[in-house]
Parts: C-alpha cells; sequence; structure tokens
C-alpha cells in the first residue's frame, strides 16, 4: 500500500486522510503546520457591503461576535468548502466561488468597484486577492482572524510517526509547509 505523508493542518488533515484511505493510500499524519485565533480588534467600516473569505479558517477562528455584526452582509466564499464553513458560523447569504482567491476577485470585483468590503483572512496570505480588488477601485478592510504556525517536532516524534518505514508521496499545502519537509529531510537522523 502506497504510504502518502499528509502535512496540512487540522481539521483538513484527518479529512483528507480519511479520503486517502477510500481510495486505497496508507495516510501517514505529520501537520507542519497548524492554525491559531489572533486576537481582533478592527472596527468594521460602517460603509463595507460585502464580506469576502478565502479560506474556511478565517471563519473557524474568527470571534462569534464579529461574524454576528457581518452576518446579513452578503458573503463570498472562495469554494465550496469556504462557502460550507461561512454557513456554519452563520452568514446568512454565502456565495460559492470559482474555487481559487485570483478568480474569486477577479468575479466580484466589477459588482464592487467603488465600494467597501470586509477580508476575513489569515496573516499568512498571498496578496494577490486584495491586490486585484484594490486595483478595480474596492476598498477592502482585512480583518486577519488567524496565523499559520510551524508545528516542531523531535527526532523521536517523526520516527514514531513515520513507524521507522518511508513514505512513497508526500502532500504540500503550503510554502510554509513546504519548507519545513525540507528541515525535516535535512536532519541528519
Amino acid at each position: 500500500m502506497v504510504r502518502v505523508l499528509v502535512t496540512r493542518p487540522e481539521p483538513g488533515a484527518s479529512r483528507t486522510a480519511r479520503h486517502l484511505e477510500a481510495l486505497g493510500f496508507q495516510p501517514v499524519l505529520l501537520p507542519l503546520t497548524e492554525t491559531r485565533a489572533l486576537p481582533v480588534e478592527s472596527a468594521i467600516g460602517a460603509d463595507a457591503v460585502a464580506v469576502a473569505v478565502t479560506s474556511a479558517n478565517a471563519v473557524r477562528h474568527a470571534p462569534k461576535p464579529l461574524v454576528a455584526s457581518l452576518a446579513e452582509l452578503p458573503c463570498h466564499a472562495v469554494g465550496k468548502r469556504t462557502a460550507e464553513a461561512c454557513r456554519a458560523v452563520g452568514f446568512l447569504s454565502v456565495a460559492e466561488g470559482p474555487g481559487d482567491a485570483e478568480a474569486l476577485a477577479d468575479a466580484i470585483a466589477g459588482g464592487l468597484a467603488g465600494k467597501a468590503i470586509v477580508y476575513l483572512c489569515g496573516r499568512v496570505r498571498f496578496p494577490v486577492f486584495e491586490q486585484r480588488l484594490t486595483a478595480a477601485g474596492v476598498h477592502v478592510q482585512a480583518i486577519e482572524t488567524y496565523d499559520t504556525t510551524g508545528v516542531d517536532y523531535g527526532d523521536a516524534d517523526v520516527v514514531a510517526r513515520l513507524s521507522g518505514r518511508p513514505v512513497e508521496a508526500a502532500l504540500l499545502y503550503s510554502a510554509k509547509a513546504s519548507l519545513a519537509l525540507v528541515g525535516l529531510m535535512a536532519r541528519p537522523t
């Protein structure tokens, strides 16, 4: 059976493991990053007409009062899972986007030109979503609700998780996880 290293943080790691098992693979969970809630101090602009979300983690970690204050605004989610997460925390009108941040920005920019939106996001993110909207004349108020940090495993932990056997493939979900895996591979043990 092909062993596949799953490096994404929970809860996605377990979901991916179940999917891999159903396909006949043997998942090996070794999350190399984790997400943590950030304190949210941003005041919401009274002129916001919509919310955008490009990661389910942004709403999972968002404080309930923040979500409650935004729940009646139209919410633009990057894709299916993020849309589901937005509905689960209480957003009333959620539009499911095309699946990537650039395409979502392009899809919503025309209808929001000259207007303001709240963007629930992580501290670690690519700037292209905000750049495209700003270039289209959309005022973006980014509210960082979570951070992604590396998980530091000791050598014994890594050996235990790998059960002393190699993996044939690795799933990497971010540049941060990719760098962490390179660091693990460079260890002398």
